[in-house]
């Protein structure tokens, strides 16, 4: 059965978590945060409706986010993009940072370690189109909120109610249904 397949690292959490398909089991036994302790992976179904909709969700809203960081508003920062990176028949999703938009064409620093993919290391500059962003993300310190990070927010969508608000909680963010 493929599955989306996400590497937590404690780092992953507090921008949102890396996400692979892969072939393996679902498993719900730990939550995203004691995997993510633990360096384990969090696997969710590649047809996961959740995780479809923050993907919706994002590009909905990606023109707008677009804006904001190329202007970004006092006491914002971190600004990452989402994207996929294939290597053969695996595909790894990894933060991107420090990005520049030239038209369609995007590139930035890949923010994660790979953990599927070999074609790539954490460090690298990566050039991408418009088309492949599946997820942004900033924080608004002021405010002490994380905004965007949809597939986080489905990600916590599978685990338990008091879990996931803590992790909301922790990391300031929104999550709407």
């Amino acid at each position: 059965m493929n599955n989306l397949t996400f590497s937590t690292t404690l780092k992953n959490i507090i921008i949102g978590l890396t996400c692979t398909f892969a072939l393996s089991s679902f498993s719900q036994a730990q939550s995203v945060l004691e995997k993510a302790k633990k360096d384990q992976i969090v696997n969710v179904a590649k047809e996961d409706p959740a995780m479809l909709a923050a993907f919706a969700k994002a590009k909905a809203s990606l023109d707008d986010f677009l804006k904001k960081a190329q202007n970004p508003a006092p006491n914002t920062g971190n600004y990452f993009i989402k994207v996929g990176v294939t290597d053969g028949p695996d595909i790894e999703y990894f933060w991107i940072g420090e990005f520049e938009q030239d038209n369609n064409k995007f590139t930035g620093v890949i923010n994660n370690q790979p953990r599927i993919v070999e074609n790539v290391e954490a460090g690298d500059d990566y050039t991408f189109t418009k088309d492949e962003i599946v997820d942004w993300m900033y924080i608004d310190a002021k405010a002490k909120r994380m905004h965007g990070n949809f597939t986080l927010c489905a990600i916590l969508s599978h685990e338990p109610a008091q879990q996931a608000a803590a992790t909301m909680k922790q990391y300031g963010l929104v999550c709407e249904k």
